[in-house]
């Protein structure tokens, strides 16, 4: 070891006596230094860059997953409002269809009149257990449990929460709250942020002739939008770059180009299986948004990085 020390010392010692070949030494050695800690200090940039795309990825979806949540409260609010009422309780028991009806439009109105994105509630007496509903109302009739999340029905895909109505030990029927998967939109809106539910094209066949005859674009191969409740500039944009670039997106779960940050969920229904796919955004435009925070960030290091670059070489030179 010190051998090699003293050999790298009069090595030095001879560089130095040679002015010229000493500053040319020193020069692509100072050069070289920059340039290095350039990269470091740019892929360091790019790191934390990534990790604010991350941060925000997260909390979309946990913003996401809030409002669902929120839903559900709101829901079943509702139907604890609907419990104590003594009228529909006999009615139920008694299956008075008629007073079901008339309570349940006189119901829904009001909803459509507070919001367009209204709440739509239906009551099922227990005595429909054998009757012709569709499974997933028959099925709870007959195990008697609560279920919430996303269903495609013939009229559309919807937030669900179908809650038996006991009391006493008595089983009355069930109530089913549900509301468009569009309404989740406003909520994001809300926050000048967009959204968009693309429908897996397999659903396609669970919805009715009028429910999807003209009112679904598509996408990219897999995905199709009801056109009419969303901004197609938001949603155009998705493929921009290609399918690929699309597809290696929805890997990841997040991608940015030069007009959108976007972040993608696949979206379930209460059985399990992939409905389609929520996808959440901002532009890159927008004031105080993080992707121009993040890019700004990069920005400055880089230019910081070729001043102090520049201005190195003209001292030296």
């Amino acid at each position: 070891m010190f051998s090699f020390l003293k050999r790298l010392q009069e090595f030095i010692e001879r560089i130095k006596r040679n002015k010229g070949l000493w500053f040319t030494t020193l020069t692509l050695s100072s050069i070289i230094g920059i340039f290095l800690f350039m990269y470091i200090l740019l892929n360091m940039t790019n790191s934390v860059k990534d990790q604010v795309y991350l941060s925000i990825h997260e909390d979309y979806h946990k913003s996401l997953d809030n409002i669902l949540s929120n839903k559900k409260s709101q829901y079943y609010s509702i139907i604890q409002a609907l419990q104590t009422n003594e009228e529909l309780l006999s009615a139920l028991e008694k299956n008075n269809k008629q007073f079901l009806i008339n309570y349940t439009q006189n119901i829904n109105e009001q909803y459509k009149r507070e919001s367009l994105n209204s709440i739509i509630v239906s009551i099922y007496p227990f005595a429909d257990k054998e009757a012709t509903v569709r499974n997933t109302i028959s099925s709870t009739l007959r195990s008697k449990g609560q279920i919430f999340g996303l269903e495609v029905q013939q009229s559309g895909v919807y937030i669900t929460l179908i809650q038996p109505i006991e009391r006493n030990g008595f089983f009355y029927g069930l109530v089913e709250i549900k509301q468009s998967i569009h309404s989740i939109k406003d909520e994001f809106e809300a926050s000048d942020n967009n959204f968009v539910f693309l429908l897996d094209k397999k659903m396609l066949s669970k919805l009715s002739l009028k429910a999807k005859s003209g009112r679904y674009k598509d996408v990219v191969t897999d995905f199709i939008v009801y056109q009419s409740a969303y901004s197609s500039r938001f949603y155009t944009k998705i493929t921009d770059n290609g399918e690929e670039s699309f597809k290696e997106d929805v890997k990841q779960t997040y991608g940015a180009d030069e007009v959108y940050f976007r972040t993608y969920k696949k979206a379930t229904d209460i059985n399990g299986a992939d409905i389609g796919m929520f996808v959440i955004g901002e532009g890159v435009e927008k004031n105080n948004g993080f992707v121009n925070i993040a890019d700004s960030m990069v920005n400055s290091v880089t230019s910081v990085s070729l001043g102090l670059v520049i201005s190195i070489i003209l001292f030296m030179f």
